[in-house]
């Protein structure tokens, strides 16, 4: 059963634990946003019953094309969209990015404003808030499922600007293809967080990227990177790992116009991660390693997920076009396989991707409005009183997700 509701006065009780507010017993919400104690002294809120679970931050997923029959590179309906939201919210995810991948140019700016018309009429009651728009592509050296006849390959401020439009908030590109950095330094400066996927840049030109470019994130680690010889993330067999460790400890192994650009990304620990912990796209020694490496500040996890008809068209084909597995079951799969527990687990599907992108925690309306009363802090990533509530209950004996709460707005599976 799924319960949807909406409160101005919640009260959070019975849990085994809040994360980042270890002392509190109860937890209060007023107009959405999370009220210290002393702030919470009446008795007329709402309760919602916890038991066995952990109050986490929400979950945030930046790489999501679609899901079952809804797909933002081709203009879902709104209600498919609405529906979409729904079904993250019940499996934990508070916000999102619609992601559009490389195509002709009219048919991506088609799909831009076909998703900002979406936002500015859609009611914030209806389940996961759209953080904004992930381009991911276009000016990429390593393809993929992505069709390179529509590659450019000069990326320059004039070539970038028919796709920056409103809420453009991610961008994932190769950054080899921009030599003097102006196109990134552009892209930085209009508040849209520059991400490292689809590259076969080398370790020299990574490094540059990172330490003369300030870019620190990467779409989907270990997935369309150029790597180095003897190693492979697929499959299972954790062997070849170490020669990838055995570059990252000495540094005289390192071959710096032949090795990839993934061994810059492990090298430099301010580097966020993203990484799609299905146990496909990266097999779970290679997800392992990543997460002993980054530790959980910087590992994040991302889905990719495609819609059903994409996902099975591709596999048709013999090609891993996308993911198919919830945030929800990425958090299990990091418990299920020892990685880590499951509070830092928790942690891995919000905070490390909240403290790079600038919308997670600027002041003021989220592009859904879900800030009441102007402007207040979104609080995504973290649980902290005087920020708005956006939380994921974990059910630690059924080990998975309970609900969301979003603001003033439950949803909830029984």
């Amino acid at each position: 059963m799924v319960i949807r509701n909406k409160s101005a006065k919640l009260k959070l009780t019975n849990f085994v634990k809040a994360l980042d507010l270890d002392k509190a017993s109860e937890i209060h919400i007023s107009n959405g946003i999370i009220l210290p104690k002393e702030q919470s002294v009446k008795n007329d809120f709402t309760v919602v019953d916890c038991k066995d679970c952990i109050v986490a931050p929400g979950f945030i997923d930046t790489q999501l094309n679609g899901f079952e029959d809804c797909d933002f590179w081709n203009l879902p309906s709104f209600e498919k969209i609405d529906a979409l939201r729904l079904r993250l919210a019940l499996s934990g995810v508070v916000a999102f990015c619609p992601t559009i991948i490389t195509a002709p140019k009219e048919k991506i700016t088609q799909s831009i404003d076909h998703i900002n018309s979406y936002i500015k009429q859609s009611k914030n009651d209806i389940g996961a808030k759209i953080l904004g728009i992930h381009l991911e592509g276009i000016f990429i050296t390593k393809y993929g499922v992505h069709e390179s006849k529509y590659v450019q390959k000069e990326l320059t401020i004039k070539n970038l600007e028919p796709f920056i439009k409103e809420n453009i908030v991610i961008f994932t590109l190769a950054p080899e293809l921009d030599k003097t950095g102006e196109a990134i330094k552009f892209l930085q400066k209009n508040n849209i967080l520059v991400s490292i996927g689809h590259s076969n840049a080398t370790y020299r030109e990574g490094k540059t990227a990172i330490k003369k470019f300030g870019l620190d994130c990467v779409t989907h680690m270990f997935n369309s990177l150029k790597g180095i010889e003897g190693f492979s993330h697929r499959g299972n067999n954790p062997v070849n790992l170490k020669a990838l460790e055995l570059k990252l400890t000495d540094d005289n192994t390192i071959i710096p116009e032949q090795d990839g650009i993934i061994l810059s990304l492990l090298k430099e620990k301010n580097v966020c991660c993203m990484v799609i912990a299905d146990g496909l796209h990266v097999n779970k020694e290679t997800i392992e390693f990543l997460y002993r490496l980054k530790g959980k500040e910087q590992f994040s996890l991302v889905t990719d997920m495609v819609s059903t008809e994409f996902f099975t068209l591709a596999k048709r084909q013999g090609t891993l076009g996308g993911g198919q597995t919830p945030l929800e079951k990425c958090v299990f799969n990091l418990v299920n396989w020892g990685i880590c527990n499951i509070e830092e687990a928790l942690i891995c599907a919000s905070r490390p991707i909240a403290n790079k992108l600038r919308i997670a925690k600027d002041l003021g309306l989220s592009p859904l409005g879900l800030c009441p009363l102007g402007l207040c802090p979104l609080g995504l990533g973290e649980l902290s009183f005087g920020k708005e509530a956006n939380i994921t209950l974990w059910d630690t004996n059924k080990n998975r997700v309970k609900g969301t709460i979003m603001g003033e707005n439950i949803f909830l599976n029984y």
